[in-house]
């Protein structure tokens, strides 16, 4: 399942220009094939250009989730664990998504949780013995009950968000099918 949402993710953000684009280089070429007066090559490879380039970041994109996904142990397991906006979670690690980067990180050992919003959602930096990694949450109601998920699993961790609720996996979508 965590394969399929996040080849899903790149295929609902990129889908729609690249199919745009495809059908507008089809047309191009079809009306410069009914009037060649009108050479309209120019207009084709500027399509083709931007259409390349679009191709190139979602399959950049695609091979680097692929590439994360593969270094996780035993996937299946987040399946019945919590979940944030693109992130997933079990008691000891978690696959901590921000944009299209993931990776698999530690829940214990993180030192500081620091909330930044962004229009509606929030982004989530944590510092831990690992490094520093970035999960996005859907709101500010998802991020203050993760933060209460790190201070349970981290209590001495600093934070700059108010945590809400026990820390329970529960209260991150765990169980729920």
């Amino acid at each position: 399942m965590v394969k399929r949402f996040y080849s899903g993710l790149l295929a609902m953000y990129f889908s729609a220009p690249m199919t745009i684009l495809a059908f507008a280089e089809f047309a191009v070429a079809f009306l410069d094939n009914r009037n060649p007066d009108r050479n309209l090559k120019p207009l084709m490879l500027g399509i083709a250009a931007v259409l390349a380039a679009v191709m190139f970041f979602y399959y950049k994109n695609k091979l680097a989730i692929a590439r994360s996904l593969h270094h996780v142990q035993n996937i299946q397991e987040y399946d019945r664990g919590g979940a944030l906006d693109r992130s997933f979670i079990l008691e000891d690690r978690m696959i901590a998504g921000c944009g299209f980067h993931c990776e698999e990180q530690k829940t214990e050992g993180i030192q500081k949780l620091e909330a930044s919003e962004k229009g509606r959602k929030m982004i989530l930096e944590l510092t831990g013995k690992q490094g520093t990694f970035k999960v996005m949450t859907i709101d500010r109601d998802e991020a203050e009950r993760f933060a209460a998920f790190i201070k349970r699993k981290n209590p001495a961790c600093v934070l700059n968000i108010e945590p809400k609720g026990n820390g329970t996996l529960q209260e991150l979508g765990a169980g729920v099918h």
